[in-house]
């Protein structure tokens, strides 16, 4: 009688996958939810935010971060925070993801990288996320915030500038401590 157990090398199941995933969505509600006074609206300063690095390790943090922000968008707006945000989240982890792998090809081609490619990585991460504030923007208008556009804008780009800078002090070296990509 042999076991599945028996193999020498360890290959994560399709269950063990979905668990971390099931964590990391957990993980980003508890995160949000402790500072939820200025986890919502024109001003959110989301330390879960720094879970969005986690998709550069691997694709199935793509889908936990999504769904994390899925249910825990329905504190404040509800279904259109939920569609829109979880939405934007999903779109934006998957641009950065591919805008930062061909930034650190295209660097290494050159001949130009110099630093670790994931340190680049995270910067464009950053930047997409930064960039994902103009949709929610736009839905924080369309659901009633009292301001015109870019100073909402501005206010989410900034405060989400700094929730991924100061994350990612968090996040890159524990990376060099725990595998994200297993």
């Amino acid at each position: 009688m042999t076991s599945h157990h028996q193999n020498s090398s360890y290959a994560p199941s399709r269950a063990h996958s979905l668990v971390k995933a099931g964590l990391v969505a957990a993980l980003y509600i508890v995160l949000t939810m402790l500072v939820a006074p200025v986890a919502f609206g024109p001003v959110q300063f989301r330390i879960s935010e720094g879970l969005n690095y986690l998709g550069l390790y691997n694709k199935r943090y793509i889908y936990a971060v999504t769904i994390g922000v899925f249910i825990v968008n329905y504190f404040q707006f509800g279904p259109i925070d939920m569609v829109v945000g979880s939405a934007a989240t999903f779109v934006f982890l998957w641009i950065g993801r591919w805008a930062g792998e061909a930034t650190v090809r295209t660097l290494q081609k050159t001949g130009r990288l110099k630093a670790d490619p994931m340190i680049i990585k995270y910067i464009i991460m950053g930047i997409s996320f930064v960039i994902q504030m103009l949709p929610i923007a736009g839905m924080l208008l369309f659901v009633g915030a009292e301001a015109a556009f870019w100073p909402v804008y501005i206010s989410l780009a900034i405060s989400e500038a700094i929730a991924m800078l100061v994350t990612a002090f968090v996040m890159y070296p524990l990376s060099k401590r725990v595998d994200f990509e297993a």
